[in-house]
């Protein structure tokens, strides 16, 4: 069990330095997208709302497939064809990805007229539709080399897009005068050269293979996970989407300027876990203790997630004020705490489904975010015309919790496991507490604030020592871990110990 979730940890790590980079690119961007010589305010929002458009757009081309071969990947029944089923599955996603354009592209006036009220954003809308085909075939290589446990790969393959990106989007924007196209022509030029660098790889793990009955099985398993993926995308835009229609542009800007900054939480630490532990739950399906391993899970990623919550919310008044260019994004910082939290319950929802994704009743995944979108779709009417950025993060919190507790009740109903919910409530309590004492600091002269909000950090593991969080075993492991990387003459050898877990 140790090495396991050592292993489990490690290929976390290596995940979200991948991870990292994406949100530090994203970092990089901001000042860029809220300078007034390049970008309007209201620009900013419409740069949100392609980007929210382009969510929407992957998790119908990707269509389940990268669950679909996760899963069969690993059946016993097709240990010994796992180049064909990965064949399949990449040729049946070039297929949809090519499909998807030729319909697509040519109603990008359409859509436009929808979104914005206009056409005038119809090219850039091509540019997306584009780049988001050639995402959705990149997740499938994605998906391999997570199921192969090659962490280290992807993080370079994925940083070294990333870089050209960031170089191209800077080029286009500043030197040619591009404007919001020139972020998405980047995105495809980067998105190409990922297929491109792994084209190697993925022919090394290709074998020409069709069986009907195998695609008509994955199908049917990734369809409701297809209706999930949709309803999952659409739950986490229709925020931006209700301010867009029932607020200002301004404030779908502001909002989207709190949404990513607590989305570093999903991304660096949320889908980091999620990238090096699904593939393990698939492999540990039959094992006699996975039960206590997928306990553990939850409660250790919600332990690090929420040290995340706690350092974001408490600092995001100065994260907020370094990278924006303009003083109207400041205001930002009342919506993070909120939003942050919601990505507590997303977790505990990735990582408490295990049962549905075991028994593959992937259905009543797709019923549970179908609910919950209806709900957020109704507390973001009654909410924002009240409270604006508020009450759209009030609204998404809530249907957080909501989904959650549906995939929760569900999957223990169909498979149980023992998860150590009061001490989970514990850390949520301690750790919402911590995070809004921000918004009673950020008055306070900058040293005296800075340090306050260090010590609030600092202090969480020992506040959860005081309500006996820690097993004895748990605790001897924290001072073997402390004892082990405070020895800086060792680090050398300790990182190479890191190599040695299987």
């Amino acid at each position: 069990m140790q090495k396991l979730i050592k292993t489990s940890f490690r290929d976390s790590f290596i995940y979200g330095l991948g991870n990292i980079s994406v949100k530090v690119i994203g970092f990089l961007l901001i000042p860029l997208y809220t300078d007034p010589r390049y970008f309007s305010v209201d620009e900013f929002g419409i740069i949100a709302l392609l980007d929210i458009s382009g969510i929407v757009l992957i998790s119908l081309m990707a269509s389940g497939l990268p669950q679909s071969l996760m899963r069969w990947y690993w059946d016993d029944e097709f240990r010994d064809n796992q180049k064909g089923i990965f064949f399949m599955s990449l040729s049946n996603q070039v297929i949809v990805s090519i499909s998807f354009c030729i319909i697509l592209i040519p109603l990008a006036g359409r859509f436009s007229t929808l979104i914005f009220g206009s056409e005038g954003w119809s090219n850039a809308l091509k540019i997306l539709i584009l780049s988001t085909a050639l995402q959705a075939i990149n997740n499938i290589i994605n998906s391999l080399m997570r199921i192969q446990s090659k962490a280290l790969l992807f993080s370079v393959a994925n940083f070294i897009k990333l870089a050209v990106v960031l170089i191209l989007t800077v080029y286009l924007i500043v030197f040619r005068q591009a404007g919001v196209k020139g972020i998405y022509i980047a995105q495809v030029a980067g998105n190409l050269l990922f297929i491109i660098l792994l084209s190697v790889y993925v022919a090394r793990n290709c074998r020409i293979f069709f069986n009907l009955q195998v695609f008509k099985s994955m199908s049917r398993y990734g369809f409701p996970l297809l209706i999930s993926n949709f309803a999952a995308a659409s739950l986490a835009v229709i925020d931006r989407y209700s301010l867009n229609s029932l607020a200002l542009l301004k404030y779908v800007a502001i909002y989207t300027m709190a949404y990513k900054i607590s989305s570093v939480l999903k991304l660096v630490i949320v889908d980091s876990i999620k990238m090096a532990i699904t593939p393990m739950v698939m492999q540990k399906m039959n094992s006699p203790d996975n039960k206590r391993f997928y306990s553990k899970t939850l409660l250790y990623s919600s332990f690090v997630l929420m040290l995340g919550i706690i350092t974001l919310s408490l600092f995001s008044y100065e994260i907020i004020k370094i990278i924006s260019r303009s003083a109207e994004f400041w205001i930002a910082f009342i919506a993070v705490p909120v939003l942050s939290l919601s990505v507590f319950f997303a977790n505990m929802r990735e990582t408490s489904s295990y049962g549905l994704i075991i028994n593959k009743k992937t259905n009543i995944v797709g019923i549970s975010v179908i609910a919950s979108s209806v709900l957020n779709i109704i507390l973001n009417i009654i909410l924002i015309p009240v409270w604006n950025i508020t009450g759209a993060a009030i609204a998404t919190i809530t249907t957080q919790f909501f989904y959650w507790f549906l995939n929760y009740y569900y999957s223990q109903k169909e498979y149980h496991i023992p998860y150590e919910l009061k001490k989970i409530a514990i850390m949520f309590i301690c750790g919402g507490i911590l995070s809004f004492a921000g918004l009673m600091l950020n008055e306070l002269h900058i040293v005296p604030r800075l340090l306050i909000k260090t010590a609030c950090v600092i202090s969480f593991p020992f506040i959860l020592y005081l309500f006996n969080f820690y097993e004895p075993v748990e605790l001897q492991a924290i001072r073997g871990f402390i004892s082990k990387w405070s020895r800086l003459r060792n680090l050398r050898d300790n990182l190479r110990s890191l190599k040695n877990i299987q």
